[in-house]
């Protein structure tokens, strides 16, 4: 029988307190673990996996890709 977890009833802000500092946990791990192939591959990562159309442009630039190029990261310049 499975009771729910026992965050169920506690404060949502201790709750996301939580959560937020696993999540950063497991952030540092995950980029740690993309740094050792490089700070390329490490930004391309975060790059291609965020929101950002702005950190999408600004990685391309940074590393002077251009549509074509493997890690090129498709964005709306104009937005």
């Amino acid at each position: 029988m499975d009771k729910g977890s026992f965050l169920d009833d506690e404060n949502q802000m201790v709750v996301d307190a939580t959560c937020y500092e696993i999540g950063m946990e497991l952030f540092e791990d995950w980029n740690n673990s993309n740094l050792d192939e490089g700070t390329f591959w490490a930004d391309y990562q975060i790059a291609l996996r965020c929101d950002s159309n702005y950190l999408k442009g600004r990685f391309n630039q940074f590393y002077d890709l251009k549509p074509g190029d493997d890690e090129y990261i498709t964005w709306d310049e104009e937005a």
